[in-house]
């Protein structure tokens, strides 16, 4: 009997020394279950999820509102002021700067479903229940480990990582442009 609470009071002081660092190790006997964390997944393709939306998808929509909003005006009076070409220019502007925007906003950041088999010696991620492989980082906004972790922007609603890094830079490119084209077409 005392070797047996001797076990379990030198098992839980080990997971409580685990646990301060946010990481246990994974018993290669439990079952994987996908952890989403905070975000909406849909549309999986080889166990992967290709459409994520982060838990700050209210902002989001108030971006997306915003463009569509922006771009009518913005082309309202450029139409008065200059005519129908200049404010189709600006029109398609506005398109560009909403497709590049809801590309990033939709497309998984990184988030990897994979498991890997981990052994008892290896690091593994608590709440993902993955194993933490190098530049795996765990954002504490959206709740999940995501891969080629840039940041977490509340703009787009999630994290910007591998899955997502290139069409977020390309979604600021597209508001440069936005924003170069319609000063240039109210200042004609």
């Amino acid at each position: 009997m005392k070797q047996q609470e001797a076990f379990f009071q030198n098992d839980s002081c080990q997971i409580q020394k685990d646990e301060t660092n946010g990481i246990l190790e994974i018993e290669n006997d439990q079952p994987f279950k996908p952890h989403y964390g905070n975000n909406f997944m849909f549309k999986f393709s080889d166990g992967q999820p290709q459409i994520t939306i982060g838990p700050h998808w209210p902002l989001s929509l108030c971006v997306i509102f915003t463009i569509i909003v922006g771009t009518y005006f913005i082309s309202t009076t450029i139409y008065l002021k200059s005519g129908i070409w200049y404010s189709l220019a600006s029109i398609l502007s506005g398109l560009i700067l909403e497709i590049s925007f809801l590309r990033v906003f939709l497309k998984n950041p990184g988030v990897n479903f994979t498991l890997t088999e981990v052994t008892r010696n290896e690091k593994s991620c608590q709440p993902c229940k993955l194993k933490k492989e190098q530049g795996t980082y765990h954002c504490y906004e959206c709740d999940i480990c995501v891969r080629g972790y840039d940041h977490h922007c509340p703009w787009v609603g999630k994290c910007i990582g591998e899955g997502n890094i290139m069409e977020f830079q390309l979604f600021l490119l597209s508001f440069l442009l936005f924003f170069v084209c319609n000063i240039f077409l109210v200042l004609i």
